[in-house]
């Protein structure tokens, strides 16, 4: 089969979902009429998104890379000296454009763009019954579809592009862009530069946020973005760009319309792992039929899966012995003859039973984080104190409160940053976006120092899709040529 470029791979929807492999895939005129047919009416719009929301899934995207890389290629985990053989390019930092893990995640992204492109191209031309009920319903889709590609864009831009503030203008480059999914050509875009990237993914949830608001729709499950989950997510965006005002007032949104709360410190460890615990503002679903089994997060975390991915020290002893945030891991023998022992055994995702816990994207808890930095950039120290004392009594009531100023204050956020969203994906981000060095942890007490700015930080485009792009041929991440 010929391979072409990621843009023209098969939409994945309800009946198509298991086609999709690690190579570019060609539509046969066939499938192309099917795929063209299939959002027409409502039941065909919901299994489009469907098909969106399960991709999400994926181990290369939600189900485990996502969220384990920026942890692993940081300071918080490293590969045991055991191992099943995965990530240890990642953790070592000798990946390259050849990598099988950063093509198929590039793909799956992509995949996922494709498939909300599809839906927002589509849905709001679909047949409706006439009733109210449909009509909320197809619009709610398609805001959602908005929501999640501007999700998607953003996640591309943090793996394979140099953050916001990498260039005094946002010129460094970003990724390609593509809001239009044409499955009968290939379509071969450039690299925007990152500012044109953020102005794509802030108009994605600014659109998902209005649309959202024009629909109509009462709907609110955390396995699904809704209006709040939009207006978190793009809180982030903002923080990420620097927009301190911005990241105030969208977070400040989801925090004041109390439809979520913190978990009670008592309950913070056992409840984290339920679906839809009330802290949670989007999060991607697993159940017991539905999941990535022991392809998932917590099956590379658990000695009685791989195990192969363990806690620093370094991580473990910022915690005092009164947060307990500390029971996240446990001090344990890594399984095997030769294994680390003492270890750290993270237990943030531990079911290798039913492996239907989900994988938490967005909750509360950051977003008081997100607003305390944003606010202590803007010199609103004591409410930038408040909020981040919220998060660090909450999870120790024992600790002095937190009355750093200045530099101090934002190194105090950070390093709470750290312990609450610890092996949720976002420690990598946070020292690459604030450009501090740091100091990445390998089995057998070996180190690597890693100073700001680093060209290894972020992934290399992959090696494939060069080759089967010439407008982005040339256009490679900086240290890997």
């Amino acid at each position: 089969m010929q391979k072409r470029y990621v843009f023209s791979i098969i939409i994945t929807m309800a009946g198509l979902l298991g086609a999709c492999s690690r190579d570019f895939l060609e539509l046969k005129p066939d499938q192309s009429a099917e795929t063209g047919k299939t959002i027409r009416d409502l039941p065909g719009l919901q299994a489009a998104v469907s098909g969106m929301y399960s991709l999400l899934q994926d181990a290369n995207y939600y189900g485990r890379t996502m969220p384990l890389l920026p942890d692993l290629r940081a300071d918080n985990a490293f590969i045991s000296v055991i191992n099943s053989n995965r990530y240890r390019n990642h953790d070592q930092y000798i990946v390259t454009a050849n990598d099988v893990s950063i093509t198929d995640t590039w793909n799956k992204l992509y995949s996922v763009v494709a498939n909300a492109n599809m839906v927002i191209m589509k849905g709001p031309s679909i047949t409706l019954l006439p009733s109210a009920t449909d009509t909320v319903s197809a619009r709610t889709m398609v805001a959602e579809a908005y929501g999640v590609r501007g999700l998607v864009f953003f996640d591309i831009a943090r793996l394979y592009a140099q953050p916001y503030n990498y260039t005094p203008t946002g010129t460094n480059m970003g990724i390609p862009i593509v809001t239009v999914t044409n499955i009968d050509s290939v379509q071969s875009p450039s690299r925007s530069n990152i500012r044109d990237t953020y102005t794509q993914v802030i108009s994605d949830f600014n659109t998902a946020i209005r649309r959202f608001e024009e629909s109509g729709s009462t709907a609110f499950s955390s396995g699904h973005l809704n209006v709040y989950a939009a207006k978190a997510l793009l809180s982030r965006v903002l923080l990420y760009k620097e927009d301190w005002a911005g990241a105030v007032a969208y977070a400040s949104d989801v925090i004041n319309a109390h439809k979520y709360q913190l978990l009670a410190t008592d309950k913070l460890v056992s409840d984290f792992k339920n679906t839809g615990n009330g802290e949670t503002i989007f999060e991607v679903i697993n159940t017991p039929v539905d999941n990535q089994g022991t392809d998932g997060l917590a099956y590379i975390f658990s000695q009685e899966g791989y195990g192969d991915v363990l806690a620093t020290n370094d991580i473990y002893n910022i915690y005092t012995s009164t947060d307990v945030r500390r029971n996240f891991l446990r001090k344990g023998k890594r399984a095997g003859n030769g294994g680390e022992n003492p270890a750290n055994i993270i237990m943030k995702y531990s079911d290798v039973t039913t492996f239907s816990e989900s994988m938490k994207v967005m909750r509360l808890a950051e977003l008081y984080l997100i607003r305390a930095e944003a606010l202590a950039h803007l010199g609103r120290t004591m409410e930038a104190l408040a909020d981040l004392n919220i998060v660090v009594r909450r999870a120790d009531p024992a600790a002095p409160p937190v009355t750093a100023t200045g530099p101090a204050l934002l190194e105090a956020i950070l390093l709470e940053r750290r312990k609450e969203l610890a092996f949720e994906g976002h420690r990598l981000f946070d020292l690459n976006r604030t450009k501090h060095s740091f100091t990445k942890y390998l089995a057998g007490d070996k180190t690597i120092p890693v100073a700001w700015p680093s060209t290894k930080v972020i992934l290399p485009i992959p090696q494939r899709e060069l080759d089967a792009n010439p407008n982005i041929r040339n256009q490679q991440n900086e240290g890997y040529n």
